[in-house]
């Protein structure tokens, strides 16, 4: 619905009888724009937080993740602050349209992108030792039940 004012509002900006509302539709374009804007870095804010936020409340990954905890806190208390806020004031436009609003979510999400990229490195490296570990004493067993065998009729 957003994207069909927004195209809307363009369309009108076409019209040859735009003259005497040209700034309105003009601020009106502008605002729209900055409340889908703003939506899309919320909604992948909120996607990125819900999937690493009960992972970074493991007192096993705080401990061997501090840098990514300490990163993820810091966006923890941004989103928190931000939703209470958006509980408060009624209006999409007065939320969306709040000064710095979008840059907060576009830095949130810069952090959560690190943050998930320690978070894979971590796992990565625990998946490579724990392979490692599995993998000699079973190989030598597993293959001899792989091995082709000659069916005798």
């Amino acid at each position: 619905m957003l994207d069909e004012h927004i195209v809307n509002t363009q369309a009108m900006s076409f019209s040859p009888f735009k003259k005497p509302f040209e700034e309105e539709i003009e601020v009106w374009r502008e605002k729209l724009i900055l409340v889908s804007d703003t939506l899309e870095e919320w909604i992948k804010c909120q996607g990125q937080w819900c999937y690493l936020q009960p992972i970074f409340d493991s007192p096993d990954i705080m401990k061997q993740l501090p840098q990514e905890t300490k990163r993820f806190k810091s966006v923890d208390s941004t989103w928190r602050q931000q939703i209470n806020q958006a509980k408060q004031t009624p209006g999409i436009l007065a939320v969306c349209c709040k000064e710095g609003l979008k840059e907060k979510f576009q830095e949130a999400n810069k952090n959560l992108e690190i943050v998930q990229k320690g978070l894979a490195d971590y796992l990565e490296k625990k998946r490579s030792v724990f392979a490692y570990s599995t993998s000699f004493p079973t190989m030598s067993y597993s293959r001899s039940f792989l091995r082709p065998r000659k069916l005798e009729m």
